[in-house]
């Protein structure tokens, strides 16, 4: 679509008008489009445009050349602009993470400080790379939705446009603009998939960029409907206890839904892990450890229990772990690389040694509660751990047996062995060893 069709009609099914719109102005091609499209509407829409560049300080002089050509560029078009400094290398010493996470932060940080609408160059050819980055990472509905026209505060009014019709834009009108040259590198993901993936399905469908913006609106309608399906059967499931009831008779697209909402609610990670576990849970009962709170399902119903109050617990370390007085748990790793050292724990621990890579966000080391049930690897079904310990443990050491779980529930069972999603596979790098000792 041309550029200021799509800037205009965007404006108009959006019904926005008379305010002030600030454009996130990079200097590149997308930006400089975005634009000067909405200098050429906002007599017609009544706008007030204005400009903020995000100076990531990340590329050097490169960074610098960029600040330069947005000061000049808006002082030529008579644009207001503020310049936002942010440290991207501060913000991952604190809070980790990749260069791209920390940059996209630091650059929402600053358009958030700045209030208004602040118009985004997303384009359709985003669009594309964004669903096929989360379809590969993993994604349900809402994330395959791609990108939002309107999410708060942020317009994307070139997102039915792509960025060859950007550029040919841009030549037509001989409009500067700069190019940042991580563009091309292929060490990070979506410009791995701009370079390679993407070029490769165009020669399957040419048309593909404009195919997946159509999806992407077909899917946000679909998720705007599914949506309020899942309200209507959460505020039925919801009791004034604030437990979830009948869930288990629900659609499975609507009991990931009411779980999400559920964990969500309750400050507790609400991932895909963590909601099909709960999922799971449905059908045989049982507990799930999230941070400091159990989320049980009994019957059919999923409420909380507060951990602190309950069973001895604490997240594993590697090394020495101890929560009853006189025993311990020493995890160790052991790597694959380590090939002979590697072969022998696993011929000798076969029980007691599990593939450290699945484990999501962290391990609990906790005590027996009950309600616990599991897979044990070289089985084709769960266990209950209560039949279990009262056939094989005796009374006297129950109170004492070691468990390990994470966000998808039991990982291993001291004497019963390691779950069946747990154990070590030829694909395991590291593995983890537990051995219980006397302190």
């Amino acid at each position: 679509m041309h550029p200021y069709k799509a800037a205009e009609q965007f404006l108009r099914t959006h019904h926005i008008r008379d305010c002030t719109i600030t454009v996130a102005l990079s200097g590149g091609a997308d930006s400089v489009c975005l634009l000067y499209c909405l200098l050429h509407v906002q007599k017609e829409m009544g706008l007030h445009i204005g400009a903020i560049h995000v100076q990531h300080g990340l590329r050097g002089e490169e960074s610098r050349r960029d600040e330069r050509f947005c000061r000049t560029l808006c002082e030529k078009w008579g644009v207001p602009l503020t310049v936002v400094p942010v440290d991207v290398q501060g913000w991952r010493r604190t809070h980790g993470g990749s260069v791209e996470t920390a940059a996209r932060e630091c650059r929402y940080a600053a358009f958030a400080a700045h209030g208004g609408y602040i118009a985004t160059a997303h384009t359709a050819s985003d669009q594309f790379e964004t669903m096929l980055f989360r379809l590969v990472r993993g994604s349900g509905l809402r994330g395959l939705c791609g990108i939002p026209p309107i999410r708060e505060q942020y317009l994307r009014p070139l997102l039915t446009v792509s960025r060859e019709e950007v550029e040919a834009f841009l030549r037509e009108k001989a409009l500067p603009f700069v190019t940042d040259s991580t563009n091309s590198e292929e060490t990070y993901t979506r410009s791995y998939l701009r370079q390679r993936v993407i070029p490769l399905l165009h020669r399957v469908n040419p048309a593909a960029v404009q195919t997946a913006a159509q999806t992407a609106e077909i899917l946000r309608e679909e998720e705007d409907l599914l949506a309020q399906a899942a309200a209507s059967a959460y505020a039925d499931a919801l009791q004034a206890d604030g437990s979830l009831t009948g869930l288990a008779a629900l659609h499975p697209a609507l009991q990931r839904r009411c779980i999400r909402q559920f964990l969500t609610c309750h400050g507790l990670p609400a991932g895909l892990t963590q909601t099909e576990a709960v999922r799971a849970l449905l059908r045989t009962g049982g507990r799930l450890a999230l941070r400091e709170q159990w989320v049980c399902v009994s019957h059919g119903t999923v409420f909380l229990q507060n951990m602190q109050n309950d069973a001895p617990q604490t997240v594993l370390h590697l090394g020495k772990n101890r929560i009853f007085s006189d025993v311990f748990v020493e995890a160790s790793l052991i790597l694959r690389s380590e090939t002979e050292k590697f072969a022998s724990v696993y011929n000798l621990f076969t029980d007691s040694v599990l593939d450290y890579d699945i484990i999501k966000e962290y391990a609990t080391l906790h005590s027996r509660v009950p309600g616990l049930r599991m897979q044990p690897a070289g089985r084709t079904h769960h266990v209950s751990v209560k039949k279990w310990m009262n056939a094989c443990v005796p009374p006297a050491k129950r109170e004492k047996i070691h468990f390990l779980s994470d966000a998808q529930g039991l990982l291993w069972v001291e004497g019963l062995g390691v779950a069946a999603h747990a154990a070590v596979t030829p694909r395991t790098e590291r593995m983890l060893l537990l051995r219980v000792s006397t302190a």
